[in-house]
């Protein structure tokens, strides 16, 4: 097979571009660049002493090669990148983690723009902000912005509607464009301060609004001049959740570097503004016999394909080989001028030093004893398992039946991952019947099977090494079964059943009874555990929505649009029955007299609250 393979490679063009060595189904197991294809291919067909044990397993493992040519080194680059994070090959080394961290997107596509956060930047004419590293701080954080910028957070059809507005207004939380209280320029105005603040510039709007609340209050216009006060005071305090470690003004990104054996794992610092915002920790899928620049390479062309913002300066302890292609590429992506450098000594030294030490700090946990491991050595499993997927099924006698999908990865939740089903094709109360629609669904939209689908979902992209179903022989009988029609037999399947806790897997009898004290029992049991709540926490909600709609139907005034929108407002029939006139009055549609309509009718009908 070897010399086959080299005989091919030796009529490949000694022109720059992409190889791909595929395995005999045809997967996709390596994806290369190199200047000269012919020179860079036939190289893995000499000594096998100049090979890395990672190479000479893709090699054992590959049945076939091709190339594609391109223009120059940084179109090869590019193609490389793209056909990585289509295909995913099992021998390049990329990142392990699919974390989604969290952006702000600020839709400047739009008139009247909105602020949110999401976790998948698009391409599009929004400007995107971050990544942050947690969602509570960053929500927190908008929270004291939005009295500094009070930018719109309702639908584009209540905006377009018009009419009164409502009580975000009257908090002086929203500008009110759907009620002409301030007119396009105006409104653009406002969001460019903000779009300034999350670019780093807070300190010029900060003198900006003082300036604003001298003047106020020389002209006697006190009201004014405590709101820019509480305005400014709201703006001291995001600062002072960073901490300012850097002198440099400059938008930097700081990578750091851990390796011990076969475990790697690079932290990304980001800098603006001279603070650290958020840091970002990832364990990387590389071979002992990698060099450090060449994981680095690997990571950064990974790491930027995505990222909605490249920095202008990228601090590295090596540079990796190709560094120059290295730096157009993300030259190309920030659409300026991009510096990739080793610092040697300075501050940019210590920074990347920091950066180290952070990712030592994470392998370090890495290290202690993963339950993934003995799990994977007490039932014999072909891999460690580090993506685990459980599935369960909460219903009532078959209504309002969902199902849920948990994640955990390297022993612990991956909650960006979670995923929901409402069952659609499913009546009546059949359990098995459930868990195969969800567990179908499901595999419809790994890789493979649907790659544009899986693509516009990184959860859903992600292979598992692991199902876990909660039940016994029932259950993962059906999974396995589905699993087979949806050409993937090769997942190993688990089932746990309550009470005896006892371990099922397909095909054998007799179920695996693991000792209390087993940390891969405790494993399996958490991860059943956190489907299980998870589906009882969607099937209460729904049913909850249910409760609400069915009172609403009852009320008079309201119709399909007002009942819907106090759906999405209100999560139980008790919390509209607190709320009070001017909250429901303040929801879409609603007037006043509809309000206290509302409440005459729920106060009468108290029983069925």
């Amino acid at each position: 097979m070897r010399e086959g393979l080299g005989a091919r490679a030796a009529d490949f063009p000694e022109q720059p571009g992409v190889y791909l060595f595929r395995d005999a189904p045809g997967e996709v197991l390596y994806v290369g660049k190199a200047r000269s294809l012919r020179h860079r291919v036939r190289s893995y067909f000499g000594s096998p002493a100049a090979l890395n044990t990672r190479t000479m397993k893709m090699l054992n493992a590959a049945s076939d090669v091709e190339c594609i040519v391109t223009d120059n080194e940084l179109e090869a680059l590019i193609l490389e990148s793209n056909l990585i994070k289509r295909h995913r090959p099992k021998y390049n080394i990329r990142l392990r983690d699919d974390k989604q961290y969290p952006y702000v997107v600020i839709t400047t596509g739009e008139e009247y723009p909105r602020v949110n956060i999401v976790r998948q930047p698009e391409e599009d004419d929004h400007r995107y902000f971050g990544p942050f590293t947690t969602s509570g701080v960053l929500r927190q954080t908008l929270d004291l912005l939005r009295k500094v910028f009070p930018y719109r957070t309702c639908s584009d059809t209540r905006l377009r509607a018009g009419g009164r507005p409502c009580l975000h207004h009257q908090m002086n939380r929203c500008l009110a464009p759907c009620s002409d209280a301030v007119d396009a320029e105006g409104y653009a105005e406002m969001i460019e301060g903000l779009v300034r603040v999350f670019s780093g510039d807070a300190d010029t709007v900060t003198r900006e609004l003082r300036e604003k609340m001298e003047r106020a209050a020389c002209g006697m216009d006190f009201e004014s001049a405590a709101r820019y006060r509480d305005q400014i005071t709201a703006l001291k305090q995001m600062n002072e959740r960073q901490k300012m470690i850097a002198s440099s003004a400059e938008e930097q990104d700081i990578v750091g570097l851990a390796r011990s054996g076969d475990l790697t794992c690079v932290t990304v610092m980001f800098m603006r503004e001279g603070r650290m915002v958020g840091q970002d920790n990832h364990s990387v899928a590389a071979g002992a016999d990698d060099s450090d620049g060449e994981i680095l390479g690997a990571v950064l062309r990974e790491y930027y394909a995505d990222a909605p913002l490249v920095p202008r300066r990228i601090e590295v302890p090596c540079l990796p080989p190709g560094a120059e292609t290295l730096r157009q590429w993300l030259s190309a992506r920030r659409g300026t001028r991009v510096f990739l450098h080793q610092p040697q000594r300075g501050e940019r030294r210590r920074l990347v030093e920091m950066a180290c030490r952070n990712a030592e700090v994470y392998l370090a946990e890495m290290q202690r004893e993963d339950p993934s491991d003995l799990l994977a050595a007490e039932l014999d499993l072909p891999v460690t398992p580090h993506r685990i997927e459980c599935y369960d099924i909460s219903n009532t006698s078959g209504g309002g039946a969902v199902g849920s999908m948990v994640v955990f990865e390297g022993g612990r939740p991956a909650r960006y991952a979670y995923r929901r089903f409402r069952i659609r094709e499913v009546t009546g109360p059949d359990d098995f019947a459930m868990m195969g629609e969800v567990l179908g669904r499901r595999l419809d939209r790994l890789k493979g099977a649907d790659l544009q689908v899986a693509e516009e979902d990184p959860s859903f992209a992600a292979a598992p090494d692991v199902i876990l179903v909660d039940g016994g022989a029932g259950q993962v009988s059906t999974a396995a079964r589905i699993a087979q029609e949806k050409g993937h037999a090769e997942i190993p399947i688990l089932g746990l059943a309550k009470r005896e806790e006892l371990i099922y897997r397909p095909g054998q009898p007799d179920p695996i009874r693991l000792p209390e004290d087993s940390a891969a029992l405790r494993l399996l049991q958490q991860i059943r555990d956190e489907a299980h709540r998870f589906a009882i926490n969607y099937h209460r909600q729904l049913r909850r929505r249910q409760g609400i709609r069915s009172l609403l139907d009852d009320i008079p005034g309201i119709g399909t649009k007002r009942r819907n929108a106090l759906l999405r407002h209100f999560e139980s029939v008790g919390a509209l029955a607190d709320a009070s006139v001017e909250e429901i009055a303040a929801v879409d549609g609603m007037t006043r007299r509809v309000a206290e309509g509302v409440l005459r009718f729920l106060g009468e009908h108290r029983d069925r609250i």
